[in-house]
């Protein structure tokens, strides 16, 4: 039956544990014995796919809107069946806008494309939704997706992204005209999914809503727990990096496509990359200022059978979990590890029969080099091993186009693995400050089980059940170095921001005092651990060393 994901044998081998005691080893066992028949027709899919990657920054007949709708008419045409696709879709969902991180830039943009696109593409009586923030985004939406695919409450969905911040800074930089940009008729579009600041109000007035400045306490943090100096931890860092300049260099789609750099030039403190917040200069710093847009279209087996869509182009979400982090960072126990993400990536392998060693293509978000080495940690990964990190290149190199930027790596193994059928790979995406983590694995065939998106609710509770500490609104007391970072600017050295935790348990965000002689010890020692006196202020409050 078409129904059935697959036959069960009569008996099992006597060294052979129930399902739920070895779901891998089970699933293992079918593909070995041959007991593996076809997917389920509610299974959910992806059958088109699309990115694109303009170099002609500052095109001033190009708009965002026109960017989603090419990226979407070429996924359209990737599935094959492009016409009889189009007629199937009843769901649109577009990322949102990096440039929207004000209210002034984004009266500048359409940000609602979405009305606009369904009248574009022909799509009739399609709805139109909007996704929250999060580089989790693009993750998230397939996950979703698949659920309700798979219960027959859509038919056919298309997810697109993109962002043309290049132009935008080329355009208004150079006097260019954008006043036909916006188009923001919101209509009918729905934003289902609710909002969340990334930020605690303490953590917002010490400076650390920039991501630049959060990631580099991780970083910090995790130096720490390697035992690195920081000339060692710079080569760790460059290393891990130059895999993934390597990998863009190659890829026609990336924004620094043939520009491959050296591990010391990524990591080097020079005058064109100057340090921004220690240890991290602008090579190690997701690349926005791009011009790029990806699309994917998902339906399910039954629907793409009867659009006539080629199995050869159907790509199976094998397994996938969606699981947050304690939501804020001054509240986690150790800053230079990700129980989110370890939780997720178990869960989403779990779910797809299959164990970290069996992926041969992955992208780990890698925003900062410390998204990179907290998901390695988490899922097990050598960092330095034979499987590439990332198949686009990552952010800082294939480029970051906002919230968008996994659609891409989804594409791009999408492509892939409609190559190596034989093969399995992983998405990891992160929204936040390793707040909200994504991830998804995919394969050619399908899952050995019938696939079900599984519940995510007993996740996050093992998350918010975690100890994690309470915040200190009014500092004041001995207290000791958690994590710091250094912010600098083309003058040298600024500001030094700790998170750290009075003698009482609670956690505190504090400034350092202005003083050139801390500042150089600070770029150039370990502090963690260091005890001083901390002071609540109006401004910000104010840690003294001892």
């Amino acid at each position: 039956m078409a129904s059935q994901a697959l036959l069960l044998p009569r008996s099992k081998p006597h060294n052979m544990q129930p399902i739920g005691a070895n779901f891998c080893a089970y699933s293992r066992y079918i593909i070995e014995t041959g007991l593996l028949m076809n997917a389920a027709d509610n299974t959910p899919i992806l059958v088109g796919v699309s990115q694109r990657t303009y170099r002609d920054t500052g095109n001033p007949n190009r708009t965002p809107t026109d960017a989603l709708h090419d990226a979407l008419e070429l996924a359209l045409q990737n599935s094959g069946r492009g016409e009889a696709l189009r007629g199937a879709i009843d769901t649109l969902c577009t990322e949102p806008s990096l440039l929207e991180v004000s209210a002034e830039l984004g009266a500048l943009i359409s940000r609602f494309p979405g009305p606009e696109l369904v009248k574009r593409l022909g799509l009739k009586d399609a709805r139109c939704l909007k996704a929250p923030d999060g580089g989790n985004g693009p993750q998230m939406l397939i996950n979703h997706f698949a659920k309700e695919l798979n219960q027959g409450q859509r038919r056919a969905v298309a997810i697109c992204g993109g962002e043309l911040t290049a132009s935008f800074k080329s355009l208004l930089g150079g006097g260019g005209d954008i006043s036909h940009w916006p188009n923001d008729v919101k209509g009918d579009t729905q934003q289902p999914w609710a909002e969340r600041s990334g930020t605690h109000s303490e953590e917002l007035r010490h400076n650390l809503w920039l991501p630049t400045h959060m990631y580099a306490l991780f970083e910090n943090a995790l130096r720490h727990r390697y035992g690195h100096s920081l000339s060692e931890h710079q080569e760790h860092m460059g290393k891990i990096m130059q895999g993934l300049s390597d990998t863009a260099a190659a890829n026609p789609d990336a924004w620094s496509y043939q520009r491959p750099r050296s591990a010391k030039q990524l990591v080097s403190f020079e005058e064109r990359s100057p340090c921004l917040a220690l240890p991290y200069n602008k090579y190690l710093c997701a690349q926005m200022n791009i011009d790029m847009a990806a699309a994917v279209i998902m339906t399910t087996v039954a629907t793409a059978r009867e659009l006539g869509i080629n199995e050869d182009q159907w790509i199976y979400l094998n397994g996938c979990a969606d699981v947050n982090e304690v939501w804020y960072v001054a509240e986690r126990a150790d800053l230079s590890r990700s129980g989110a993400v370890a939780l997720a990536g178990e869960t989403a392998l779990a779910r797809a029969g299959c164990h970290i060693d069996d992926i041969a293509l992955m992208d780990i978000y890698s925003c900062f080099p410390s998204a990179v080495e907290m998901a390695c940690d988490a899922l097990n990964i050598d960092p330095f091993g034979q499987r590439p990190l990332s198949i686009t290149g990552g952010l800082p190199y294939f480029g970051g186009p906002g919230h968008g930027y996994s659609l891409h790596a989804v594409v791009t193994l999408v492509e892939q693995l409609r190559e190596r059928p034989n093969d399995k790979g992983l998405i990891t995406a992160n929204g936040w400050y390793m707040t909200k983590e994504s991830i998804g694995i995919y394969s050619a065939k399908p899952s050995e089980m019938h696939w079900q998106r599984g519940d995510d609710a007993a996740l996050q509770a093992q998350i918010d059940a975690q100890p994690h500490h309470h915040i200190d609104g009014a500092p004041s007391g001995h207290g000791h170095v958690d994590s710091f970072t250094v912010v600098c600017d083309n003058n040298g050295p600024q500001q030094g921001i700790i998170i750290g935790s009075l003698d009482s348990g609670a956690r505190f965000v504090a400034h350092t005092e202005q003083d050139d002689a801390l500042f150089a010890q600070l770029m150039s020692e370990d502090v963690i651990g260091q005890r001083g006196v901390v002071s609540s202020g109006e401004q910000h409050n104010l840690f003294r060393f001892k």
